[in-house]
Parts: C-alpha cells; structure tokens; sequence
C-alpha cells in the first residue's frame, strides 16, 4: 500500500508544527482609529480662541473696569491675558468639544 497524502487541517493543527511554513509578517500601517481620534481632538489653540472671546464678551464691563482702574498699566495687559488663558487648560477634551458645540 503506497502512502497517500492528506491534506492539512488548518484550524487544528499545533503552532509549532506550521512554523516553517508561515511567511513572515509585513508591517503593518498605522491603524485608522489612531487618525480619526486626533483629528476628533479639539486643539488648544482654537479653543484658547474661542475661550477668550467668550470670555471678554461674558466679562466686558468687568473687564472695561479694570482697564480703566488706576493701578492698570502696561504690565497689567500682559498678566491678564496670561491670567485668562490659563484658565482655559483647565478644561478637559469632553468639555471643549461640548463648549464649542462639537459633542462626542
């Protein structure tokens, strides 16, 4: 009786015993999920801008009186600005994109 050849089960067999036979993986691309999540992410710098123009329009009387306030000088513009730009890191991802009407 001669010796017949049988066709592999793929499923079944151990790992050890394909190993010679499998090609070598190609590199992967970067996967898609990583791309749409940056592009979903809200960048600082625009909301840094729409922050301040809420912020100046909700507070222009405030801000009008400190401006005209005896003590505010050149220096005092600077650390203002500063002052109410370092507010708006304080907002989570969520919280920008819901603020900016972008939802999640």
């Amino acid at each position: 009786m001669g010796k017949s050849k049988k066709p592999k089960p793929a499923a079944t067999e151990p790992a050890g015993d394909t190993e010679s036979a499998r090609e070598p993986a190609e590199p992967s691309l970067p996967s898609r999920p990583e791309k749409l999540e940056s592009t979903n992410k809200v960048e600082e710098t625009d909301f840094e801008t729409f922050y301040l123009k809420q912020i100046t329009a909700e507070f222009a009387d405030d801000l009008d009186k400190l401006r005209n306030a005896n003590d505010f000088n050149e220096k005092s513009m600077p650390i203002l600005i500063d002052a109410l730009k370092s507010t708006a890191r304080t907002y989570s991802e969520e919280e920008k994109a819901e603020a900016m009407g972008l939802g999640r």
